[in-house]
């Protein structure tokens, strides 16, 4: 190691003798512009006013001369550390691992002793502009754990690297290591190292131990709390696992906004938890005297992880959005692993959320490769994506006509309306071509024909598909007979996305949930016509709707992230009646209904978290509850309950399932079969199928719990932390199951005997749905499939170009799935209605 990079990891921090004052130690030094970035003060490098520095508990600033004194409580800390706020117009310089020199390591104090730690900091004008962009990662945790997680989190940053407009920092929401141990800190930095830009960090609940609380992570990577600015915002990174109970915490945040968020200064706050989930803690460790205080300031973004899910949500702190970002490692909601791009510029922030490992996606769906358009009626539907650049064209040409451009209505969606451009009957072709904001462009092309209408099936309802997969047992299996090939009817767009919410089909109408990932707009139910694909209605709600909605008597209910139940009606969309859970007496928000409603029998059982799992059942035409039962943990869990012999069966976190009566509500048994937590299971003829981590597909007696078989899928999952989010479907002595290793299995129900498997090119999270002689499901490699149900043999695909973990629904001659892209798309069987 050079002399000067010594310098620069402890540029003249050394221990001096003793103070006067025998109660603390004492730290002087100075803060100065450090022109030649060699470290330490030459002359011509003047010192810099203003500066404060802090020990985590008192805060002072540098004088004109750029000095300062701190007296330090040495018994507070096994070592101690002394940190300055970067003012906006300088860089505090990165060491080796791209981690910004903020602070000084002074090691093990006496009272009474002094101290020297000077800063020298790199001048930096660019600093000062208001406009800037920063990337922000989240939760690599697996490091210790796999070479998967470790070179996920590698690609992520050589993403960021590689995006078109570089960022100007990144930040790393914490949980950088699993068991904050040196080997993980030492691994976590050499990834970090590959950096073209500083990387800010912060402490997750993975990066300390009880045992010696901060040392460790504080040896490697600085202060548990410390601020920042850059350009004309103040950043300010918390740590709140157990720091909001530590007084000093509080008292610092005080000072440090006092001191440097003057002037309506707009503050960003980072912090790993939640501050509105059932993840956040309570009693002393609340966050709402933080809360109080922030709102005080102009406080505009309030940035977090720890949930392995996205969320967004404009109610948590007045005046800020709360941005939660997916996990590095593994998600949580099944979301694809991703990184946001946190942008100011002017009053204007944007944080998008990108997907990650998308290279130059693009995809037609709209005339599809293949499919019949009815002639003088059309649209024109491209998805184009690519993870380190922003899509900014989009053009296409008929028949190497010229080429016109295509109008952006989601993160992955082009379209525009061909109508009045009629094409003549027969054989034609389409050309896309997409470019983004680095200048490259790409290209697809295929062929479609134009036929009359009247030679096209418009969807007719049939029977109803009023829940997830079908029945309150979820089973999975239509009534309707719809067999391929399927073609096309209509894509309804929206600008958010859909993810497990899956389609449901009432009287002639689709309903649907969506959510946002880059704000709260478009959280919502939809009402759309079955037959156009025409919406009918929208309902705005307080959060995403995760789960696939329910329709019973002309009600529609659908559960909500933020904890709440809405019944609506069916025809007009207004609210019938609500209900939320998770409001405490701090003010504090921390509830959560990640899982769909389920319904029989004039009665609405919904699971929901406040840091317990419940289980409650409600009459579902007033909302009045009729029991409510606790279940165990409190962690994050999508598993809704499934109802077959007068059971509930619910499964959850720390591997436990439970039956529960379901006209009372009390227990009838609880196991522990296997870490379940993001399927939803399936009852059928005495047995409970449940997919369970590690691709496995677990039967139990659904009397007693016991076991009665057990198939694991072999190959390697294309999901990260190998979930098993597909729920199995059931009919005539047949399970068929989707895994994250892309195989979709057909086993014997009874014994688990393996009949057939057949690899997709993602991983499964939509759940297979029965129709006649055909299995239909969605896969993350962007298609929906329809495979023969005896040989496994595939019959139809149809490519989206986004992630489908929505599962179908079937009604009449209908097909209808959602896509991550916000859109859903309606195909049509080519035959008559009923036939195979």
């Amino acid at each position: 190691m050079s002399s000067a990079l010594v310098a620069l990891l402890l540029p003249m921090a050394s221990v001096t003798g003793h103070a006067a004052d025998t109660s603390t130690a004492v730290v002087t030094g100075v803060v100065f512009s450090d022109k030649n970035g060699d470290g330490s003060q030459k002359k011509g490098e003047p010192g810099i006013r203003g500066v404060s520095v802090s020990d985590g508990v008192t805060i002072v600033q540098t004088d004109a001369d750029g000095r300062y004194r701190l007296e330090t409580d040495p018994g507070r800390r096994t070592a101690e550390i002394v940190f300055v706020t970067q003012p906006a117009g300088y860089l505090a310089p990165p060491d080796e691992s791209m981690t910004p020199q903020f602070y000084r390591q002074l090691g093990e104090l006496d009272v009474g002793q002094e101290a020297t730690a000077s800063f020298g900091l790199i001048p930096a004008p660019k600093n000062r502009n208001g406009d800037f962009t920063f990337g922000l990662l989240t939760d690599p945790q697996s490091l210790m754990l796999s070479e998967e997680g470790r070179g996920i989190f590698e690609g992520l940053v050589g993403e960021l690297n590689n995006l078109t407009a570089e960022p100007d920092f990144l930040v790393n929401a914490g949980d950088l290591t699993q068991n904050s141990t040196d080997e993980e800190f030492v691994r976590y930095k050499s990834t970090t190292a590959t950096s073209r830009v500083p990387v800010w960090p912060i402490v997750g609940n993975h990066d300390f131990e009880d045992s010696d609380l901060y040392d460790n992570y504080r040896k490697h990577l600085g202060p548990e709390w410390y601020s920042f600015d850059y350009g004309n915002r103040h950043f300010v990174m918390l740590e709140n696992t157990s720091g909001f109970s530590d007084p000093p915490q509080l008292e610092w945040m005080r000072n440090d906004l006092a001191t440097n968020a003057k002037k309506n200064k707009e503050v960003v706050v980072v912090a790993h938890r939640p501050m509105n989930s059932p993840a956040t803690a309570g009693g002393a460790d609340s966050p709402a005297p933080f809360i109080e205080v922030l709102e005080q300031y102009n406080t505009k973004l309030v940035l977090s992880g720890h949930t392995h899910k996205n969320d967004v949500d404009l109610t948590a702190v007045e005046g800020a959005a709360h941005v939660v970002t997916n996990a590095t490692s593994s998600t949580l909601d099944q979301s694809p692993n991703g990184f946001r791009v946190v942008s100011f510029k002017g009053r204007e922030i944007d944080y998008p959320f990108k997907m990650y490992d998308v290279e130059r996606s693009l995809a037609v769906t709209s005339p599809a490769p293949g499919a019949q358009v009815a002639q003088g009626d059309g649209m024109v539907q491209v998805n184009a994506y690519n993870t380190t650049s922003n899509v900014t064209d989009v053009r296409y040409r008929i028949d190497r006509g010229p080429w016109r451009k295509l109008r952006q209505s989601s993160d992955f969606t082009w379209t525009a309306a061909t109508r009045g451009r009629d094409l003549s009957l027969g054989n034609h072709s389409i050309e896309v071509r997409a470019k983004d904001d680095a200048g490259k462009t790409w290209s697809e092309s295929s062929g479609f024909s134009v036929v009359r209408s009247e030679s096209l099936n418009v969807p007719r309802a049939g029977a109803d598909w009023a829940m997830f997969k079908g029945n309150s047992a979820y089973t999975g299996a239509a009534e309707d007979v719809l067999a391929p090939e399927l073609q096309p009817a209509w894509s309804y767009r929206t600008p958010g996305t859909i993810l497990t919410s899956s389609p449901v089909i009432v009287d002639g109408v689709v309903y649907i949930g969506t959510r946002d990932e880059n704000g709260a707009e478009n959280h919502a139910v939809h009402a759309v016509d079955l037959a156009t694909g025409r919406a009918l209605w929208r309902f705005p709600t307080d959060g995403q709707v995760e789960g696939t909605p329910v329709v019973a008597n002309g009600i529609v209910y659908a559960s909500t992230v933020r904890g709440t139940l809405f019944a609506l009606d069916a025809k007009t969309g207004k609210k019938r009646w609500s209900i939320t859970k998770g409001d405490s007496e701090d003010g504090v928000h921390r509830g959560w209904m990640y899982e769909q409603p389920n319904y029989e029998d004039g009665v609405i059982y919904q699971v929901y978290s406040i840091g317990e799992r419940r289980l409650m059942a409600l009459d579902a035409a007033t909302g009045k509850q009729l029991w409510d039962t606790r279940l165990d943990g409190g962690w994050i869990s999508e598993t809704p309950s499934a109802l077959g012999d007068g059971r509930l069966y619910v499964a959850g976190d720390n591997d436990w399932l439970v039956a529960l009566n379901a006209k009372t509500g009390a227990e009838e048994w609880r196991g522990e079969p296997a870490s379940c937590t993001n399927t939803t299971p399936t009852f059928s003829d005495g047995l409970l199928y449940l997919g369970c981590e590690g691709d496995e597909l677990v039967v139990l007696n659904a009397s007693t719990g016991k076991e009665v078989w057990r198939y694991s899928s072999p190959e390697e999952s294309y999901l990260r932390g190998t979930p098993t989010g597909s729920s199995p479907a059931i009919a005539d002595g047949v399970a068929y199951m989707g895994f994250s290793n892309g195989n979709v299995s057909a086993l014997d129900a009874k014994t688990g005997q393996l009949l057939w498997t057949h690899r997709t090119g993602g991983g499964i999270t939509s759940s297979p749905i029965i129709s006649g002689g055909t299995l239909y499901v969605g896969s993350s490699d962007g298609f929906v499939y329809g495979f023969d149900r005896a040989t496994g043999e595939k019959k139809w695909s149809f490519e989206i170009g986004a992630w489908v973990a929505s599962s179908p629904a079937i009604s009449g001659n209908a097909l209808v799935v959602g896509a991550w892209d916000g859109n859903l798309y309606a195909f049509t069987g080519s035959g008559k209605l009923g036939e195979e």
